[in-house]
């Protein structure tokens, strides 16, 4: 029987194509290629609806990457990482999960929260090596901490940002007619950023 360990298998995704990006700072044709490949095999997993059927397909097709480069043979194929290009194919696909089925996907997170009794939920995710987009929240209260973080391929300055919002704890849907318990807040370095998260966590964590 097969165990399905969501979690650990985006991470693995993520790292991978975190791999992918330094290509483009030493070789822009090499990256070019590679982002080909990806987004090609990510097209090969259209058909994969849902974030567990996509970590059964990880752990089951493997042959994509070799169907799919013996179909366009980029010519720098043999300095490419073709267990990375299928990693990030992956998180390619699930990152258009995200996107393309956000709102089940959120009320799916927090079901599943309230029924293990999580205290906090991650309902909306969005990590790439230039930065993250992610929306946590407190499921008793519906106060969510909002965060986000640009980081930029040239010497241009990193930003970090967090603001704390309100939403529904029944569906997790936004409350538009409830300002913010905090409003945006930017930060100049990674540190002070994830130091003020872990401070707001406690602080609005509460009932």
């Amino acid at each position: 029987m097969l165990v399905l360990d969501r979690d650990a298998a985006i991470d693995h995704w993520r790292r991978a194509e975190a791999r992918i990006y330094p290509s483009v700072m030493v070789n822009a044709e090499l990256y070019q290629q590679y982002i080909g490949v990806v987004r090609a095999v990510a097209d090969e997993l259209a058909d994969v609806r849902s974030e567990d059927d996509l970590v059964v397909a990880w752990h089951e097709r493997s042959d994509l990457v070799r169907e799919v480069v013996s179909r366009s043979a980029p010519p720098m194929l043999a300095l490419m990482d073709l267990g990375a290009v299928r990693d990030a194919a992956f998180c390619h696909r699930h990152r258009d999960l995200t996107r393309e089925q956000g709102k089940a996907l959120a009320a799916e997170r927090l079901l599943r929260a309230k029924r293990d009794g999580a205290e906090w939920v991650v309902l909306f995710e969005d990590v790439t090596p230039l930065g993250s987009h992610t929306l946590e929240m407190h499921v008793a209260s519906g106060r969510a901490l909002h965060a986000a973080a640009e980081l930029p391929l040239d010497a241009g300055r990193p930003k970090f940002t967090l603001e704390v919002v309100q939403l529904d704890p029944d569906d997790g849907a936004w409350r538009l007619d409830k300002a913010p318990p905090m409003p945006e807040q930017t930060f100049d370095t990674r540190e002070e950023w994830e130091a003020r998260i872990d401070q707001a966590r406690v602080l609005f964590g509460k009932r």
